[in-house]
């Protein structure tokens, strides 16, 4: 088996040898799959992210909350920890650590986490049965495990491996998205 850093590289590999297309297409695939679920209906708060370039992209996702009436919590990093804070589009920029869009400390941080009903988590490679391996820094993992709601990753094609080499602190996932079959047309 490969170590973290060696499939790390590969699935970094594989992700970039991805086009834009392919990438939308498989996002929204994954998108529609989660908006499908009685879950998501039924959720009144979602932990959702604003995407990297090599991340899916849930802007989909973002929009049917909004339209739906949701509340949207995004995570802010703050050192070596997660701040999960309401998301404010007016309150909003690309100030992150790692130059994605945050909500700025005029939004409101969600100090208790119960009230989240589903947390979509992002990684770097993932197993069917929900295992997850993020990029190594463990922002997601010491939050993970204070979570009670499901917690579903969200991955490329690309990104799902047979297995994977884990630690006891890495967290299992309650369910992993990912397109089956894509038609790019």
């Amino acid at each position: 088996m490969m170590t973290k850093q060696e499939l790390r590289k590969r699935i970094r590999d594989n992700i970039r040898l991805m086009g834009t297309t392919e990438k939308k297409a498989e996002s929204e695939c994954i998108c529609r799959q989660i908006i499908a679920t009685n879950e998501w209906q039924d959720a009144r708060t979602v932990w959702l992210y604003a995407s990297m370039p090599d991340e899916v992209n849930l802007t989909l996702l973002m929009q049917h909350a909004a339209q739906s009436g949701k509340r949207i919590v995004l995570p802010v990093v703050d050192g070596d920890n997660l701040l999960i804070r309401h998301y404010e589009p007016e309150h909003t920029s690309m100030s992150g650590v790692y130059n994605i869009e945050e909500p700025t400390s005029l939004c409101p941080t969600l100090d208790n986490l119960d009230e989240i009903d589903i947390a979509i988590i992002p990684g770097r490679a993932f197993t069917h049965d929900g295992q997850r391996m993020g990029r190594g820094k463990g922002f997601y993992d010491r939050i993970l495990a204070s979570l009670r709601c499901p917690k579903w990753g969200v991955a490329f094609s690309c990104q799902i491996v047979d297995s994977l080499p884990t630690d006891p602190w890495d967290i299992t996932l309650d369910n992993v998205f990912y397109p089956k079959k894509v038609s790019l047309y």
